[in-house]
């Protein structure tokens, strides 16, 4: 099945780095599953937002999404036309992403796996298993 993005996921992907943009453009291009783009950049009230509520463990200007370009994006699966948050779901779209990763040479981190070490979600406090970011 090909999918594509729309409207407002290629408004969102474009405040993203063109690797990042590459990416989310590849693995879609797989049609094994289709997803969208939930945020690219974050301005100070939303991070800061986030910061407040636990949704982020940094404060503006020090995360991934608060660059121009965003070093990072926020993606979810689609699922019979709405977004899952189902960590199956979720897990099961991270190797689609890290696949088309590896595939064009770019390091990426899932927030699944912060501290990239083959162990995902059971070894950190912390999940965020629809962010992905930019290895320096």
């Amino acid at each position: 099945m090909k999918y594509k993005f729309g409207r407002v996921s290629l408004g969102r992907l474009d405040t993203c780095h063109p690797a990042l943009q590459y990416i989310m453009k590849e693995a879609l291009s797989y049609g094994v599953m289709d997803f969208t783009i939930v945020e690219g950049h974050r301005p100070k009230e939303k991070q800061e937002e986030y910061y407040r509520t636990g949704k982020s463990k940094v404060q503006f200007p020090k995360g991934k999404h608060n660059k121009i370009p965003s070093l990072a994006v926020d993606i979810a699966p689609w699922i019979n036309g709405s977004i899952s948050w189902n960590k199956f779901h979720c897990c099961i779209l991270n190797g689609i992403i890290l696949s088309a990763a590896s595939k064009l040479g770019i390091k990426l981190r899932w927030g699944g796996n912060w501290d990239m070490d083959e162990e995902p979600i059971t070894d950190q406090d912390f999940q965020d298993l629809v962010h992905y970011e930019l290895v320096d």
